[in-house]
């Protein structure tokens, strides 16, 4: 039930993002909205499992908010812009990481469990709204926000010259293995959450909320530095090496832990290696991205971390129960390792400013 929701959207992301570019991104975004509601209400008001999981089928289905997100984004900015917007849409699913498990804690009393999904309801309610009141994405727009001074264009006013370079652009620089890198990276960082809470207490940890402290202390790092990660001068592939380093570093050094004593500079380097991490791939996908297929290609690249999630829930499983808690660190080490290799062996960086210039 609980990765229900998960492989319906990795399922369901591409379609969605062939659909963002075939009738809007602003549409696309309502849509989700809309469908997300209508996954919580059923439910919240199921009366027997079967109903419970088609909501949960239904919200998983109806999925897609931040690549449908992104997708919008990417018509208002380009390159560097959209990297460092992409950034701080990764910021909100941080701050929920750090949010849920708070409000999670005041519904533990109630009577009746699926209250939650009612009231969650609301929030996709609440985005629906405020999404209906932005710009329509098929138009030419004034993107003013954020400080951008650079208007977006409709695709179909770009000159025949710009639309080859920009195909020859796409060419060299393949969006595919972006998604590899994706993939690892989520993999890496999903794989060490869903027994977090009984590694840390195995370790020592005598309070519950010093171990939620711990958990959610790599997020908060992201909440803190992400907003600063723009001025960084660092190209894609140096940022996101060095996050792969840090990040693998950090599990490495978990697996080994005994004692609880390092664990809070463990999770701090965890943190700067998810940031890094996060910024360089969105700098990657500013610069490949394909503004006629955005859509697509957002939902592919959601698609992948979706995927990588399903099997890191696996992985953590059966590692947990054929190793130690420790284990999940170990693959997901092992998975940072892997990373640098795609980039060493798929990653050309000459190509890159090339690509960033021509565009």
């Amino acid at each position: 039930m609980f990765v229900l929701p998960t492989i319906c959207a990795a399922l369901t992301a591409p379609w969605w993002g062939r659909f963002a570019d075939k009738f809007g991104k602003k549409t696309s975004l309502l849509r989700a909205q809309v469908g997300l509601v209508a996954g919580f209400l059923l439910s919240g008001f199921a009366d027997s499992v079967w109903w419970f999981a088609a909501g949960l089928i239904l919200q998983g289905i109806s999925g897609g908010t931040l690549a449908a997100s992104n997708a919008y984004l990417s018509r208002l900015f380009k390159d560097k812009e959209l990297a460092n917007s992409l950034n701080l849409t990764q910021s909100s699913a941080r701050l929920a990481l750090v949010c849920a498990p708070i409000a999670l804690g005041l519904f533990t009393h109630i009577q009746d469990p699926l209250m939650i999904y009612r009231a969650l309801a609301l929030l996709p309610l609440l985005a629906f709204l405020v999404c209906w009141r932005l710009p329509d994405d098929t138009k030419i727009i004034d993107a003013q926000a954020n400080g951008c001074n650079k208007p977006a264009v409709k695709p179909e006013k770009l000159t025949a010259n710009a639309v080859v370079d920009n195909q020859d652009t796409e060419e060299r620089r393949p969006f595919s293995h972006l998604l590899w890198l994706q993939f690892l990276f989520c993999f890496a960082m999903v794989v060490t959450f869903p027994y977090f809470l009984l590694y840390s207490e195995q370790l020592g940890t005598q309070s519950d909320a010093l171990s939620g402290f711990y958990y959610s202390l790599p997020h908060l790092v992201y909440l803190l530095f992400a907003f600063q990660a723009k001025k960084l001068t660092w190209s894609a592939k140096q940022q996101t090496q060095l996050g792969f380093i840090l990040l693998g570093l950090a599990c490495f050094g978990q697996f080994l832990l005994m004692e609880s004593s390092w664990l809070i500079a463990l999770r701090l380097l965890f943190g700067f290696g998810m940031v890094l991490l996060f910024s360089g791939l969105h700098l990657f996908v500013s610069q490949r991205i394909n503004q006629r297929q955005a859509g697509l290609s957002f939902g592919r690249f959601d698609a992948w971390g979706k995927w990588a999630g399903v099997l890191a829930g696996v992985g953590a499983s059966y590692a947990s129960q054929w190793g130690s808690l420790h284990w999940p660190f170990l693959l997901a080490a092992l998975s940072c390792g892997l990373g640098l290799l795609v980039l060493m062996f798929f990653f050309n960086e000459v190509q890159d400013h090339v690509g960033t210039t021509q565009s």
